[in-house]
């Protein structure tokens, strides 16, 4: 009999060579860059967070607490409450002049800053700026 088709062995052993391939030839996905990227996308969002509190609520003074390895938004109304703690994952890093962010009731900073967040493998970074007078904070990539 003369056939002009492809048994299903042939079939199968085609599509697991083509698979194998794109797995190889597919580029890895760095899940490190996107924990970088998020991470500096929420210390920024907590900095906005923190602006805005001074703003409405100078009474409770917001303000937000530095280390090398995280950070901590924390007010005080009378006594100190932590109101969120961030801790980075190994081989992360923050660089920062000043260890404490806090804003005036105009939304001035206090010291205007730029902060970094390293990944210290990669040697990666994304920084985070305040703008002196205005207030404005910027996330550079």
């Amino acid at each position: 009999m003369d056939s002009k088709g492809y048994t299903l062995i042939e079939l199968i052993c085609i599509f697991a060579l083509i698979s194998i391939l794109l797995l190889i030839t597919v580029p890895n996905i760095d899940i490190d860059l996107f924990y970088l990227d998020k991470i500096a996308k929420e210390m920024t969002y907590d900095i906005r967070m923190v602006k805005s509190e001074d703003m409405l609520e100078p009474i409770k003074s917001f303000n937000i607490v530095l280390s090398d390895n995280g950070y901590s938004i924390k007010y005080s109304n009378g006594m100190p409450k932590y109101y969120k703690t961030v801790n980075l994952k190994d081989g992360y890093q923050i660089a920062f002049d000043n260890n404490s962010i806090m804003f005036n009731a105009n939304g001035t900073p206090k010291h205007a800053q730029t902060i970094t967040i390293l990944h210290t493998s990669t040697g990666n970074k994304r920084e985070i700026t305040i703008v002196p007078y205005t207030g404005r904070i910027l996330l550079l990539e």
